[in-house]
């Protein structure tokens, strides 16, 4: 190591190691089954889930509404909103996850934002009715910085949908034979990226030993969220995937994945 590249090599945290790992994966995210939201089946089953997470009837647009998609990566979650007539703005520390993402919604109603989800620097104070993020919450290297910064830029009144799983707890008898009978029908599935940099990426997280529920709530309530519950997501992963074989949809349905939505109170 040279004088020069030793400053940049100090400076190089967990964070910048979170985001270089998931930028080198963008090319091929959206091939993911667990990412991409397949339009015939996938995207009304999503869009059922945030009308419901935002309170309004199940044939409602949310036209008016200032929704903020949170660690949005190539697009696949503005998708949702911006199809519900949302106006969106797509935050990302990620420059290759948010060139795709540009690409994917030219024309629609979506700005994007460079900004980490833990430092929202660039966004107002109460400036959004609704936000929503999926599978960044056990990622985050702050996670009390982060909720603190979605309550702050949320309205009073606002919600909070976040979208996640807890990937360390042992699976049931259940999920373990749906997670066999994939294995069968498919072959064992491929890792995708580099496995032993993620895993060496997890040990070091603050929720390295899984996300739970009620971990999530009561960090959230320390933040100051309120009105916390839970909305089912079979219907994610069971109607949801119909356009998917029948391996994908026992492999997806085998992970203890949860949705809690929650409440910016009024001041």
């Amino acid at each position: 190591m040279t004088l020069e590249t030793a400053p940049l090599a100090a400076n190089f945290g967990l964070k910048d190691e979170i985001c270089d790992y998931w930028s080198g994966r963008a090319a091929t995210f959206d091939g993911s089954v667990s990412h991409r939201i397949e339009n015939r089946f996938g995207m009304p089953e999503w869009q059922r889930l945030v009308r419901t997470a935002c309170g309004v009837g199940r044939h409602d647009s949310l036209e008016g509404w200032q929704v903020l998609d949170i660690a949005c990566g190539t697009g696949e979650i503005s998708r949702v909103l911006t199809g519900l007539g949302a106006s969106v703005t797509g935050l990302d520390f990620s420059e290759t996850m948010l060139a795709l993402a540009r690409a994917k919604l030219a024309g629609r109603d979506w700005r994007p934002v460079l900004s980490d989800a833990q430092s929202m620097r660039l966004l107002e104070d109460a400036g959004f009715d609704f936000a929503i993020t999926r599978h960044l919450a056990w990622t985050l290297t702050d996670p009390q910085a982060a909720y603190g910064e979605w309550f702050r830029v949320l309205k009073p009144g606002g919600r909070l949908l976040i979208v996640d799983g807890d990937f360390r707890a042992p699976r049931s008898a259940l999920l373990r034979l749906r997670h066999w009978l994939a294995d069968r029908l498919s072959g064992p599935q491929q890792p995708q990226g580099d496995r032993s940099r993620h895993e060496d990426i997890l040990s070091r997280l603050p929720y390295s030993e899984g996300l739970s529920v009620e971990r999530l709530m009561s960090d959230l309530k320390a933040a100051g969220f309120t009105g916390f519950h839970q909305l089912a997501v079979a219907p994610l992963y069971g109607r949801g995937m119909r356009g998917h074989s029948l391996a994908d949809r026992l492999r997806q349905s085998s992970a203890h994945r949860f949705a809690l939505a929650a409440i910016r109170p009024w001041d």
